[in-house]
């Protein structure tokens, strides 16, 4: 099915490829690629190897690149995140566009059932 949309928003296969029967397979992907680039394998060369062993889509081999992070950058992102309570009654600057179209991402995909960053 060719993709006629004019704007932002879900493509016409996402409820297929990223249904509920399609999230094991998507999360050992994630896991996989994971475990690849922990251990400094290219991004292109992992995302490969187990888009092919998985027989991802394009949509899909995105989703779960972007789901997947090695152990020194889940590590790294971990000791810079900031506690609610530590910034609780201060001024807080959001980029509300980039928060956007990561909550549309996550409400497409399923992003937060595969993200080793929301486990």
């Amino acid at each position: 099915m060719s993709d006629t949309r004019k704007h932002r928003g879900a493509h016409p296969e996402d409820r297929k490829l990223f249904a509920a029967g399609q999230l094991p397979v998507l999360r050992r992907a994630v896991g996989e690629l994971s475990w690849l680039w922990t251990r400094e394998y290219s991004m292109k060369g992992a995302l490969k190897l187990v888009g092919d062993k998985y027989a991802l889509t394009d949509r899909q081999r995105l989703a779960v690149s972007r789901a997947a992070c090695s152990d020194q950058s889940r590590e790294r992102r971990a000791g810079a995140a900031i506690q609610a309570k530590a910034v609780a009654g201060e001024g807080l600057i959001v980029d509300g566009f980039n928060l956007i179209i990561t909550i549309e991402a996550v409400e497409r995909r399923n992003l937060d059932a595969l993200s080793r960053w929301m486990h």
